[in-house]
């Protein structure tokens, strides 16, 4: 699939989050959505300022807070072959990581599985996870990492 399409795709669920949010007037038979943080807007790589580090380039597409999440990470990295942005690790932060091109090897809570073009990783908060390029093949995937606004932290 294209960046493109898949970023379309996996922000529609993030945009359904935000319908759980709505304020219903009861004056009114439709709904009034009120959108104190992120407008509404389509963003081209071309735009985004690049993050270069040691492992490859990050590109992060949005971060602002939306009307129901809070923090918000949408981004692209391209991982160089042979390297991962840092070692398995966990947050309180819900995580989607689609690869959209390359192979590696996926970490999760401990156990590792190859990773490929088309697979999709969902992490719920504090689960280990990470991915790392294959030592021949570099690796880019699209990420959402987001928390609700009002998510307790586990015990």
């Amino acid at each position: 699939m294209r960046p493109r399409v898949i970023i379309a795709l996996l922000g529609a669920i993030l945009i359904g989050l935000g319908f759980f949010y709505l304020d219903f007037s009861s004056d009114s038979n439709s709904a009034e959505v009120v959108n104190s943080a992120q407008p509404s807007e389509i963003k081209s790589e071309a735009d985004i300022a690049v993050d270069a580090a040691p492992w490859g380039d990050f590109y992060a597409y949005f971060t602002e807070d939306t009307k129901a999440l809070k923090p918000v990470l949408v981004g692209v990295a391209k991982i160089d072959a042979g390297k991962q942005i840092h070692p398995p690790h966990r947050h309180a932060d819900e995580e989607y990581l689609m690869i959209t091109k390359g192979e590696g090897t996926w970490h999760l809570n401990g156990v590792e599985s190859p990773a490929k073009e088309g697979d999709i990783l969902y992490s719920a908060p504090w689960d280990y996870h990470g991915v790392k390029a294959s030592d021949d093949s570099p690796l880019e995937f699209v990420v959402f990492k987001y928390s609700a606004r009002d998510s307790a932290v586990p015990v």
